[in-house]
């Protein structure tokens, strides 16, 4: 018998929008709105050349008495959007698995200039909320910390991406374990991060969606999983769990190489955030209508 926590229920970050959307509306001669087409390439700019975690105990390994949750999976439809980010220099991007499955078309946005880049899904993990995108080019890589040993009850959870469709950010805290029990358009039982949600950007209320597929980084600025879902009622968000995201790297024959970033706090986060996502490290996905 699936066991609740408060409400029980957790919403998958995945933004649906209309077509008149952010990347604004593109018009042909005639004034009819068209699709913006994805570009060949990946084009990179230049790159611009401490923590405050609460020690606690260290991170148990999954029980059977971990907190559940349920989730109802849907596949990913014209003009909905998540968040992604680069593992590999040559165009290698992790994201979740409910942004990218069930696309027929899909897309990263440049975020210097709002131009669309082709994408296509190179991987899809069976047993997790975990996907592979494929670009041609790519930015440098972020740094990858999948040890969970030293991981502790407490400890500061950054989250990058595209809540709502626009820049955004959430700062969070451990809470420990949580068993995210999937059903809809896939069944599954994953082994994910609870983390409490403790500040986000100035101007973001409501939901996250969006924020799906975004990178969580720790404050020594390693991405320590990747952000699923979350729960608004009781103020939680979900993350990935780092064997999820080994086992997809694995599948995938994936090796991923990166530098880490200068450690995160709170009052420079906004900062560091609009710099990864300028340089191209954090990116929008974007699912296209059919052609």
């Amino acid at each position: 018998m699936l066991r609740r926590f408060g409400d029980g229920i957790l919403i998958l970050l995945v933004l649906s929008m209309a077509a008149a959307w952010m990347l604004g509306r593109v018009k042909d001669q005639a004034g009819a709105e068209r699709t913006p087409e994805p570009a060949e390439t990946f084009v990179v700019p230049d790159p611009e050349t401490g923590s405050d975690d609460v020690a606690g105990p260290l991170l148990p390994a999954p029980s059977p008495y971990d907190d559940q949750s349920m989730v109802e999976a849907r596949r990913a439809g014209p003009w909905s959007s998540g968040t992604g980010f680069a593992i590999g220099d040559n165009g290698v991007w992790l994201t979740a698995r409910h942004v990218a499955l069930g696309c027929d078309r899909l897309g990263v946005v440049n975020g210097q200039d709002q131009e669309l880049v082709a994408a296509s899904l190179a991987y899809v993990s069976k047993r997790a909320d975990v996907a592979i995108l494929k670009t041609q080019g790519g930015p440098e890589p972020l740094a990858l910390d999948l040890n969970e040993d030293d991981l502790q009850i407490g400890a500061t959870g950054f989250h990058i991406g595209f809540p709502q469709g626009q820049p955004g950010e959430v700062v969070s805290r451990l809470i420990g374990r949580e068993l995210m029990i999937t059903e809809g358009a896939w069944r599954g039982r994953e082994n994910t991060l609870a983390w409490a949600e403790v500040s986000r950007s100035k101007g973001l209320r409501g939901t996250l969606g969006g924020l799906s597929g975004g990178p969580a980084f720790d404050a020594q600025g390693n991405v320590i999983g990747i952000t699923i879902a979350e729960s608004l009622r009781r103020g939680r968000v979900i993350t990935t769990s780092s064997d999820s995201i080994i086992q997809a790297l694995k599948d995938a024959g994936v090796k991923p190489e990166g530098t880490a970033i200068a450690p995160l706090q709170r009052n420079e986060f906004g900062r560091a955030a609009n710099r990864l996502r300028r340089d191209l490290k954090v990116i929008q996905v974007v699912c296209l209508p059919p052609e």
